[in-house]
């Protein structure tokens, strides 16, 4: 259990030197710099430089992400990122102007693209619009008043269209309509008429709701327009491909723009960190955070930019934001994990993780409690780790599942379930469908030393904290109290359980109203306390989910079983008994290797973290070179 220590530093400098101070100390990741106390000084130009840089990154990101998909790239993933050297991002940056000729180029061929994606869409819009009246051999400039006759195309709903029509017969008006075609709601129409006579067949095409089409802007017939809206949308086609030819001979230059990127983000990433600090017109002061064990290394990369600078160590204060670092073995960093997920350790507390790993790795395997389910998710997670380049929390996660398969496996071994019942092996000591009352109390002996190991970590801290009478009083009388309780369920035990129990009742009752003033209260509350008892049993019954979650796996996995057996008969059927036998069976690996993570989890944060764990620590994040694309190699 390990929180590394951190040291307060002041380093005081001259500003003239304040760059080389800042990559020196990037290049080591150990600094983690603080918001110091100061009237700042040319914060403004500092904004306004931060400003300069993000807008750059905006610019830079567009034009990468818009490339991408235009560009063939080895699956990170797999293959890693590409590599570059910081040297070769510097001599890339100075190179600014052509870098961001090709940003601007970008975003050119982009807005050429947008316009015709919005060109091609109102073209579609207007065929849709003219096709019905492909029909019609009349040019569209025709239509309107000539002379003395109007002639309009007109479309009518399509109940109403028959009454028009023998409207159009009955009536001695100079009126004729002539059906074109039909659309999905409306018939499509001509309609002549003198004009003598338009006010009274404008009325008629009110009565039955009839409409003007206008085909403003188009020339010819409706079957001219739409073969010229057709050839325009070829032509588009066309002027696409020929963007996108564009489009990939930019997009050679992605690893240059990913370079340009990174290292406009590697200063991002300092220029935050300058608004932290204080400067005057010729010096500069910075406080920050440093764990113990690197501050050799810092007054190494500090002294080789220059000798003249003071720099200083102290211990943090009480009322200072103390970042937290953790340092563990290798086997107990994927269960980091976990803890992150809840809250890391405050600074001053302990790290709960080796004891907690220890926890987590026994009821992982027993909640999954199958040999070949394990073997499955150790080699499948084993693969993932050798082929894959997973970094940061999905590679502890993938670890976890590493080694919570490995728990699987001897747990499958003790309780002989290979595959369900597929394989017949003999359990190492029992089988849980046949004896699973065996199981139930082990599951309840396992949670008891759990919940035991979280009460005697919170008399470690009392202890630590410098309050030994707590860790007896509270911590110690609870044990005793816990312990004489067991007892009594155990006839071998019972003559002295009673007193140890009885010991630890009475310390509690004359103990744990020590903070109220009066004597009634003190022994009241002490009285009350002794029903905490009750949250002690249903933290012991929450542990039943051990074995309910490992007879889950073996049921489902017999059932799988069972149902494939069924159709083994013929070819075609033990065909489908493969395949329901290795669906089935990855199925129930997933879905339960799901569930023993999260009631794992649950058990950890529940019933072990709340008897001791306080939580609420903050990562420690120090000044360091993140890149977004490219890893940077070693110099």
């Amino acid at each position: 259990m390990a929180i590394v220590k951190m040291k307060k530093m002041y380093l005081l400098g001259l500003k003239k030197d304040l760059n080389r101070f800042l990559d020196a100390l990037q290049r080591l990741e150990a600094v983690e710099i603080a918001d110091i106390e100061e009237e700042e000084g040319g914060s403004s130009k500092i904004a306004a430089e931060f400003s300069d840089l993000e807008a750059k990154l905006s610019r830079l990101k567009f034009a990468i992400e818009f490339l991408k998909p235009y560009t063939k790239e080895q699956n990170p993933l797999l293959y890693g990122r590409p590599k570059v050297s910081l040297e070769k991002l510097r001599e890339l940056s100075s190179r600014e102007g052509e870098i961001f000729e090709v940003v601007d180029a970008v975003y050119g061929l982009e807005q050429r693209l947008s316009r015709l994606k919005t060109e091609e869409g109102r073209i579609g819009n207007q065929i849709e619009l003219i096709k019905p009246w492909e029909a019609l051999d009349i040019p569209v400039e025709d239509l309107g008043t000539t002379g003395r006759v109007d002639l309009k195309a007109i479309y009518v709903p399509k109940k109403n269209f028959k009454g028009l029509m023998d409207r159009a017969k009955e009536t001695e008006l100079p009126l004729e309509v002539i059906p074109v075609g039909e659309g999905r709601e409306d018939n499509l129409a001509l309609i002549v008429y003198h004009s003598s006579v338009r006010a009274e067949v404008q009325e008629i095409c009110k009565e039955f709701s009839v409409n003007t089409e206008e085909f403003s802007g188009f020339t010819g017939t409706p079957a001219e327009i739409i073969r010229s809206l057709k050839e325009r949308l070829e032509a588009i086609e066309v002027e696409r491909k020929n963007i996108k030819e564009e489009i990939g001979k930019l997009a050679d230059k992605i690893l240059d723009l990913k370079a340009v990127y990174d290292y406009w983000l590697l200063e991002k990433e300092k220029k935050e960190n300058l608004q932290k600090m204080a400067d005057t017109e010729k010096i500069f002061a910075m406080k920050a955070f440093v764990p113990e064990n690197s501050m050799e290394a810092i007054k190494k990369a500090v002294n080789s930019v220059t000798d003249v600078v003071y720099i200083d160590f102290v211990d943090p204060t009480e009322d200072d934001d103390i970042p937290v670092l953790l340092s563990n073995s290798r086997l107990v960093q994927p269960f980091e994990i976990v803890t992150e997920l809840y809250s890391l350790p405050s600074p001053r507390e302990i790290d709960p993780n080796t004891v907690m790993a220890f926890f987590y790795f026994v009821f992982f395997g027993m909640m999954v409690s199958d040999a070949a389910y394990g073997l499955v998710l150790s080699l499948l997670t084993g693969l993932a780790l050798w082929k894959l380049k997973l970094q940061g929390s999905g590679k502890k996660l993938v670890e976890l599942l590493f080694l919570g398969g490995i728990s699987t496996f001897v747990w499958g071994m003790v309780f002989g379930s290979w595959f369900g019942d597929l394989i017949t092996i003999k359990p190492l000591w029992i089988n849980p469908l046949d004896d699973p009352m065996a199981v139930l109390y082990l599951s309840f002996a396992m949670g008891l030393v759990h919940i035991y190991a979280g009460i005697i970590l919170k008399a470690y801290k009392d202890v630590r904290s410098g309050n030994v009478a707590g860790a007896l009083m509270d911590e110690g009388l609870w044990l005793v109290f816990l312990t004489g309780l067991i007892m009594l369920a155990f006839p071998a035990t019972m003559g002295i359980a009673k007193y140890v129990a009885l010991a630890g009742a009475v310390g509690l009752v004359l103990t744990q109203g020590r903070s109220q003033k009066s004597i009634i209260k003190k022994f009241t509350s002490g009285l009350l306390s002794l029903y905490n008892v009750t949250s002690y049993l249903s933290d012991v019954l929450s542990y039943s989910r051990l074995l309910a979650l490992g007879l889950a796996t073996g049921v489902i996995a017999t059932v799988i079983n069972t149902m494939a057996r069924m159709l083994g008969v013929n070819i075609v059927g033990y065909i489908a008994m493969v395949i329901i036998l290795v669906v089935g069976h990855v199925f129930n690996i997933a879905v339960n290797a799901l569930g023993a993570y999260v009631h794992d989890s649950r058990l950890q944060y529940i019933e072990f973290f709340g008897k001791f764990y306080d939580g609420g620590g903050r990562a420690f994040d120090p000044l360091r070179m993140k890149t977004e694309y490219l890893d940077l190699e070693d110099s």
